[in-house]
């Protein structure tokens, strides 16, 4: 193995703990079960609210999840701004909470 190839591996493998975007982006993704202990007209409220506040964050354009290269993610930081970051995080709630409305049928 010569210098390069020594040098490239460590700089990934420092790159891959420094708050790398696919960990980020998985972090954003949670479980749908959490909402199911709320009322159905105060979940539909606190989503409605959260998609406002999306709204708000992206200037009205809604969030879009960035495109990572296949198999980059782990190696790229999360260079999104803070509010891409923040609408990220509501929108994985926003989506959580629309499958706990639809698996329970909420109006």
């Amino acid at each position: 193995m010569t210098t390069r190839h020594l040098q490239v591996i460590i700089l990934s493998a420092l790159l891959a703990g420094c708050g790398n975007i696919q960990g980020q982006l998985d972090s954003e993704k949670i479980s749908s079960l959490n909402y199911d202990p709320v009322a159905c007209p105060t979940l539909v409220a606190q989503r409605n609210q959260a998609m406002a506040e999306i709204s708000r964050l992206t200037n009205g354009e809604g969030y879009q999840e960035p495109n990572v290269i296949t198999g980059f993610g782990p190696f790229l930081p999360d260079y999104r701004t803070a509010n891409q970051k923040k609408a990220g995080a509501l929108q994985g709630q926003v989506d959580s909470m629309s499958r706990s409305i639809d698996r329970r049928k909420c109006a």
